[in-house]
């Protein structure tokens, strides 16, 4: 697993990401940081199928998703998905 600080670094250097996480609360910490570091943030979302619907409609620069999310695909499958389907670079986190 990536560090934290390492991926927010990545993430800075791009103009949109999306976040996938089983645990959407609202305030989230993580989406915070990248909407205070100018990013414009897709989500977060929890299931694979809202982030497919998503990254369908608006284009994403980079994903950051948990390994486990709800629904019934995990963040590996999703992260594979959104690489050779959409061509959007995926990195897998820490829950």
């Amino acid at each position: 697993m990536r560090d934290f600080h390492d991926i927010v670094e990545q993430c800075r250097r791009v103009s949109t990401v999306l976040v996938v996480k089983k645990a959407t609360m609202s305030p989230d910490p993580f989406v915070e940081i990248l909407v205070e570091s100018g990013v414009n943030v897709l989500g977060p979302v929890d299931t694979a199928a809202k982030a497919l619907t998503i990254i369908a409609q608006s284009p994403a620069d980079l994903a950051v998703v948990e390994p486990e999310l709800a629904g019934r695909r995990h963040g590996p499958e999703l992260a594979r998905a959104l690489q050779e389907v959409w061509g959007v670079p995926a990195v897998v986190v820490g829950a």
